[in-house]
């Protein structure tokens, strides 16, 4: 049997997306698959069909032996050609190919009527880079993003250097030797990556944090830059911090500005416009602050108005710059730390050019969206007042603010969040984290919210991909039931026990807790002591269990198997750790800590995709309470 596959347009993400049809239906089926031109009568025809819809909008309509695969912008006609794969029965259990499940399909699937016709439920559906990662695994997760209905991916900073040099540093892996980056290496990885979003068709989001650095001299190329020192000719520029003006922490990032002095406002407007001019492949330009709190200038002009306010003048000014260069760029701005404070008098003037972006980062993830009482649970949001804020965890005190910027601001918005950025090493069990996820998306439109873009580690995949699995396939339809999700998933992923496994990891996660490991509550606690005690038995005990399937499976399954226990052998050390924490048992839990980070770094080379070394230990030595890090190169 032969089957041919035609595209309507001559575009690089229709072409690709034939081309990953031919690929995938090669492997599931004996057929003959070929690639035609814009042939009218080829087996199946991959379309971009524009219209004036914000959402994207999938069609496929197969009968009569023919099928076409109707997208309205080209990246939802890739999405689309996931989608029909996804009905053949593939699965995309995990970045890289190798995880794909793709199941033996009879050469005549196309004689069965088939009818599709979907709008996705939300505009923005994207992760941001985090973490510590290889190119290889950024272009992977890339890759991996459409075929679960992600259409957005964020690099943050001018590029992906800071998290490139984590990884090929090995910084917290003293076992790994260090791999030199090049200059010319460096440009040829970033490439790849800004490649692997353009042929794909994603949205591009970029930058974030930086400008301020930037005005000041220093490139956001290189993130966290650090150890540095302001000269002094640049000292008007920074913020009045307790009488002096000079870098917090001799770091840029974390530096504020004078935004009283006209010189700052005109610079940085300048920096940004240039770089809009010089990359209009950015469809989403993020233009944030410091990444710091508490460190906003005191100047006596600054003391008579609010961070925010000022922002919102800025953003203005912007606009009016991008306006006279005609560049039609979509300015991100954020609701962070002092910018969550909504301005007391300064609007914007035209919403059409921006997108508002709400981080509640220290927000629990112990409950969703979808539990907070909206009648009676919103208190008001706290005045602001000048370097003396507290960010909170609930979620009611977030949403607070957010509903303040909204009586001002109703254009295009989403939620920037964080379920793995951090939240998710305290869920050892991922389940918890996963329904979260879930709960919060099919609740983002009663807050108004077009979207939802995932601040995370790239290698969240131990023990399971499902809270990514989840988060794509949700924000793609949110009717989509989480208890379906998962069967659909752990049958995918280990094969007739995977109901098995979902209860194992299910209650892993009912004695984990996401707030304990990041530091909010108490260390001292009894009740968390025998919970994560609990996790240890769990994990030993399912050994037996790892030992009679692993002989049994093949392929992806087997693989997944092997994460499986990797994970039972590597948390059933942190819950141990973790239970000394809980009972107070300091020594002990160092002495633990000290044998998990071991085992970890030991094994990163094996386990490499699955679990970010370099990160783990950062998020627990900042909030769990352990101390021991990686002795320095």
């Amino acid at each position: 049997m032969l089957i041919s596959i035609a595209t309507n347009r001559a575009d690089q993400t229709l072409q690709f997306a034939a081309e990953e049809l031919q690929a995938h239906l090669t492997k599931m089926t004996p057929a003959k698959i070929t690639l035609v031109g814009d042939t009218p009568n080829a087996t199946i025809r991959v379309n971009w069909v524009a219209d004036d819809e914000t959402l994207d909008h999938v069609v496929i309509d197969q009968r009569d032996g023919r099928c076409a695969i109707t997208g309205n912008r080209p990246v939802a006609a890739l999405i689309g050609v996931y989608e029909y794969l996804h009905h053949l029965g593939a699965r995309f259990l995990r970045p890289d190919k190798a995880h794909d499940l793709l199941p033996a399909v009879s050469a005549e699937f196309l004689l069965d009527d088939y009818h599709y016709d979907h709008v996705a439920s939300y505009k923005h559906r994207g992760v941001c880079i985090e973490g510590a990662d290889s190119v290889e695994n950024i272009v992977d997760f890339i890759d991996w993003l459409p075929k679960n209905g992600y259409n957005s991916f964020f690099v943050q900073f001018e590029n992906s250097y800071t998290f490139l040099k984590r990884w090929y540093d090995h910084e917290s892996n003293n076992y790994l030797e260090r791999e030199a980056l090049s200059t010319a290496t460096i440009t040829a990885m970033n490439n790849a990556i800004d490649q692997a979003i353009q042929v794909r068709g994603l949205h591009h989001h970029r930058v974030g944090h930086g400008w301020t650095g930037e005005v000041l001299g220093y490139s956001s190329k290189f993130g966290w830059e650090s150890g540095v020192t302001l000269p002094k000719e640049k000292e008007p520029l920074v913020a009045l911090v307790n009488g002096k003006r000079a870098l917090i922490n001799d770091t840029p990032i974390f530096t504020s500005l004078d935004f009283a002095n006209p010189e700052v406002n005109e610079k940085m407007a300048r920096v940004i416009v240039d770089y809009a001019a010089t990359h209009q492949n950015v469809d989403y330009l993020h233009v944030w602050l410091s990444d710091a709190n508490n460190n906003i200038c005191e100047c006596d002009i600054c003391q008579k108005t609010t961070p925010s306010d000022q922002y919102v003048e800025f953003l203005n000014l912007l606009d009016e710059k991008l306006t006279a260069a005609d560049l039609d760029t979509k300015i991100c701005f954020l609701l962070y730390h002092e910018l969550l404070f909504a301005p007391q008098h300064a609007k914007i003037k035209h919403p059409d050019r921006f997108t508002m972006m709400f981080a509640p980062i220290s927000r629990t993830f112990e409950k969703s969206y979808a539990d907070v009482d909206y009648e009676h649970g919103i208190p008001a949001a706290t005045p602001y007042v000048r370097n003396d804020i507290t960010l909170p965890n609930s979620l009611e005190a977030n949403l607070a603010f957010l509903f303040d910027w909204q009586k001002q601001f109703n254009g295009d918005s989403f939620v920037y969040d964080y379920p793995l950025g951090r939240a998710h090493y305290g869920d050892l069990g991922y389940m918890r984290i996963s329904e979260i996820i879930s709960r919060d998306i099919k609740f983002l439109d009663q807050l108004h919210l077009n979207g939802y873009i995932s601040c995370q580690e790239l290698r969240s995949g131990l023990p399971t991909t499902l809270p990514n699995y989840v988060m794509g396939r949700t924000l793609w339809d949110k009717s989509a039931d989480y208890n379906d999700l998962c069967d659909e998933y752990f049958t995918a992923a280990f094969g007739d026990q995977g109901g098995q496994v979902r209860a194992y990891l299910q209650a892993i996660s009912d004695h984990s807790s996401s707030d304990y490991f990041n530091a909010i509550g108490p260390r001292h606690n009894p009740e968390m002591g025998q919970r994560f005690e609990k996790i240890v038995s769990l994990t030993t005990d399912f050994l037996a269990t790892v030992n009679q399937a692993l002989p049994e499976t093949t392929g992806v399954q087997r693989q997944n198997w092997r994460v499986l226990d990797y994970h039972r052998q590597a948390y059933g050390q942190l819950a141990l750790a973790l239970a000394d924490i809980a009972n107070d048992q300091t020594s002990l839990a160092e002495a633990e800590w000290r044998g998990f980070v071991d085992f970890i770094k030991l094994h990163e080379s094996q386990f490499q995709p699955y679990l970010d070394v370099y990160r783990i230990i950062e998020v627990a030595t900042n909030y769990a309470g352990f101390q021991y890090k990686d002795p320095v190169k």
